[in-house]
């Protein structure tokens, strides 16, 4: 019997596409109002080496999210939904790194960009 084979093509090493582990490390310090650089050190680094520091920087934008097929149909882009993911993996990952009450800073921001940006705001200056 014979397997079939995708006809999907590799994955090149562009910034659109998810990094390759479906998770991020974990980070030793969760930040508080009095350890921004601390916390920014550990998590710079884990973001750049997994190509993703771009999203938190808005240097990666979406995709077009919606695509027109030949048939007519109105579908989400395989390329959105793949920003989509990674960039919620990283809001994930940056709120599970952070304390109760920073935690309630960035409740409202939909993106990774978003919460980092409120994070900047808040204590980059600070520091």
């Amino acid at each position: 019997m014979e397997s079939s084979t995708s006809s999907i093509s590799p994955v090149s090493n562009s910034l659109e596409f998810p990094p390759s582990s479906p998770h991020l490390p974990y980070i030793s310090i969760k930040l508080a109002s009095t350890n921004y650089l601390l916390w920014k050190a550990q998590v710079i680094p884990i973001l750049r080496g997994n190509g993703l520091f771009g999203y938190v920087q808005n240097q990666v934008p979406c995709s077009s999210q919606t695509i027109i097929s030949e048939d007519g149909v109105s579908r989400t882009s395989l390329a959105a939904v793949i920003w989509l993911h990674t960039d919620q993996l990283i809001l994930g990952w940056i709120n599970s790194s952070l304390s109760d009450g920073l935690l309630s800073q960035v409740i409202n921001s939909e993106s990774s960009h978003g919460a980092w940006h409120v994070l900047e705001t808040l204590y980059g200056s600070h520091t």
